[in-house]
């Protein structure tokens, strides 16, 4: 299949997506120095020469990786501890968070919109409050120092969930449900 996991956990933290003021990448370069954690950041967007400036005054452990795509961000997914999503504005079902799912990787979110609904909380991932510097920095470190058997577990529990609530299935009965519900009306 496309999404073969890999629960092995790596040694750093991954974002992945647009660098925007919404996407609270400053909140996680923040957290990642408090936490003495390595994050590894995939993408470009407007926020990119505030957030290398940033990244110069905190000295963390932060490596800028410029867009990626494909098999090469795969990788960086399959080959992460956990992917975090800091968003600080509303978001619905990322992708990116089924993606990271499928390839067996534990989730970090922020509570906000959508996204909490991705995951079980302390299961397939785990949730912070949105823009809070202290709790992700306590998450990201509390994630780094879990047995690597337990990271495996959260993995393995996400996959499963991607598997079973948002299959191909799952989603054509809930576009017809919802069809059939806007025809009613």
């Amino acid at each position: 299949t496309r999404f073969e996991p890999q629960y092995a956990p790596g040694d750093y933290f991954l974002y992945f997506g647009r660098l925007a003021p919404e996407k609270g990448v400053a909140t996680l370069l923040r957290a990642v120095k408090q936490a003495g954690v390595k994050l590894k950041i995939a993408g470009t967007g407007p926020e990119e020469q505030s957030l290398h400036a940033l990244q110069a005054e905190l000295q963390a452990d932060v490596e800028f990786l410029g867009y990626q795509s494909g098999d090469t961000l795969h990788q960086l997914i399959k080959q992460a501890r956990a992917v975090v999503l800091p968003s600080e504005w509303y978001e619905n079902a990322p992708m990116s968070l089924l993606e990271s799912s499928a390839f067996g990787k534990p989730l970090i979110v922020a509570d906000i919109g959508g996204i909490p609904e991705m995951l079980i909380p302390d299961q397939t991932g785990w949730t912070f409050t949105s823009g809070n510097v202290e709790a992700l920095s306590h998450l990201l470190a509390t994630v780094q120092a879990l047995p690597d058997d337990q990271v495996i577990e959260v993995g393995k529990a996400g996959r499963r969930l991607v598997e079973l609530k948002f299959n191909r299935a799952n989603y054509i009965q809930a576009t017809q449900a919802l069809y059939a519900e806007i025809k009613g009306k």
